[in-house]
């Protein structure tokens, strides 16, 4: 272990969260998906394998909170559990027909179109942006000093101008505050699911649609605008970019898929950096030995442009920081599927068309599986066993893991790295920062930070 780490005393940092439900029903679990989902686990998932909820009608919802029980619905029998209904009415609006809701032979093609541009050897390009966009970000932050800082905000706007100059090689300029806007937006309104997403059939409009429809329609002008900026850059020979990749596999194909593909990977690609950078933040406020940890690991190494994927390797406690940020409010925080025929997982019979849930929060804060799972530890991601690969979940697992989960843990390291060598955190208050998780896993206030300029 490093010097930098050395001197850490033991971790004791506990993050406040709701608590687990004693008892649920079907009804409080489809409302809190509305309001707060962390508040409807049930906390019998901490111990049973399978935890049963009837539905009206005579369906019935199963959550999974084993490794094994993720393991067969996520890898093993992964055509036995497809897509949910209400997923594609949440999502839709933003994804359309792009990678994250395709199923068959759609999603094959669709995969192999965007695996190249996630492969290790497009790593250093990438990350070339990463380290330009984070110093830039600290320059903001910098010349703020005198006022509290809103870093979920920043954290928000560092995020999408990594997201589309290394995939798009585009400056998003004014577009940037209205994509963050309209997202932002529709994740904490339209975004959240409802009763109706999960029980009426598939196809079926519910209260939300027509607002959803409008979304949609705003949505993919902005997403249009992005596309006819790059358009005018030009196309240089070989692919330099994800956007050259789309244009050689799709074109412009009627039905809008380049659209769709572009705004999906625009979303999927700063909602999580930019969750996992907030959460790292507020993490590191209450714990001002890891910064300093984080802060000595990183002095000395060139984080620049040119120097940022040759000083990766060395960061490690930053990638510990991120994976364990990752731990404790992963941007997967329940992954879903509809049984699309009679299945036995963990002993529990889930008949054709039953809700299949499984609680990656629950997973990942299981005592079961982690040691001391409240308490924020990078620790346990440095010098001990890696955990099972179906307890730890925040990108998903199997076929359909993230395209772009390397390169997400990837910026986030380098990015927090940058800040805590440039910045000491503080939080401006004592009031908790509690996690709501509707679409995804979201604070419950806009908390304020204090900086201050590190010495050299």
């Amino acid at each position: 272990m490093s010097d930098a780490l050395s001197s850490l005393t033991a971790p004791g940092y506990v993050p406040p969260v709701p608590p687990l439900a004693e008892r649920v029903g079907w009804l409080k679990l489809l409302g809190a998906f509305r309001r707060n989902t962390l508040e409807a686990f049930p906390r019998a998932c901490l111990d049973a394998p399978a935890v049963t909820i009837p539905l009206p009608g005579g369906g019935r919802m199963v959550l999974l909170s084993t490794p094994a029980g993720a393991r067969q619905v996520l890898l093993t029998a992964t055509d036995d559990f497809v897509r949910l209904p209400a997923g594609r009415r949440v999502i839709g609006p933003i994804a359309g027909r792009g990678l994250v809701l395709a199923d068959g032979e759609a999603w094959r093609h669709q995969r192999k179109v965007l695996a190249p541009a996630f492969t290790p050897r497009t790593l250093p390009m990438m990350l070339r942006f990463v380290a330009r966009s984070a110093e830039e970000s600290c320059r903001r932050l910098e010349a703020g000093l005198r006022a509290p800082a809103d870093l979920r905000s920043e954290m928000q706007r560092v995020a999408l101008d990594i997201a589309t100059t290394s995939m798009f090689s585009l400056e998003t300029g004014a577009l940037g505050a209205e994509i963050r806007a309209l997202v932002s937006g529709y994740l904490d309104r339209l975004g959240k699911p409802t009763v109706a997403d999960f029980l009426l059939p598939p196809g079926w409009p519910t209260p939300s649609s027509p607002r959803r429809a409008l979304f949609r329609r705003r949505w993919l002008r902005l997403v249009r605008a992005v596309l006819e900026a790059r358009r005018g850059q030009g196309v240089t020979g070989a692919p330099r970019d994800l956007f050259d990749l789309l244009i050689e596999a799709h074109g412009d194909a009627p039905g809008g898929l380049l659209a769709d593909e572009v705004g999906t990977l625009i979303v999927a690609g700063h909602e999580t950096t930019a969750s996992t950078l907030f959460w790292a933040c507020t993490l590191l406020a209450r714990d001002p030995g890891m910064q300093d940890a984080l802060a000595a690991e990183a002095a000395g190494l060139d984080l620049s442009e040119t120097g940022a994927a040759g000083a990766l390797p060395a960061l490690r406690l930053a990638k510990a920081v991120a994976q364990e940020t990752l731990r404790l409010y992963p941007p997967v925080y329940v992954i879903a599927r509809r049984a699309a025929r009679p299945s036995v997982v963990e002993g529990a019979e889930i008949p054709a068309g039953s809700i299949v849930m499984i609680p990656t929060w629950v997973l990942h804060r299981n005592p079961r599986w982690w040691d001391r799972p409240e308490t924020f530890d990078p620790g346990r991601f440095l010098d001990r066993p890696e955990p099972d690969r179906f307890v730890y979940l925040p990108f998903g697992a199997g076929p359909r893991i993230c395209i772009g989960a390397q390169l997400a843990l990837s910026e986030a390291t380098l990015v927090l790295a940058r800040l805590a060598r440039t910045f000491h955190l503080r939080l401006a208050d004592d009031r908790p920062v509690l996690p709501v998780a509707t679409t995804t896993v979201r604070p419950d206030h806009v908390p304020r930070f204090h900086l201050a300029r590190r010495a050299g």
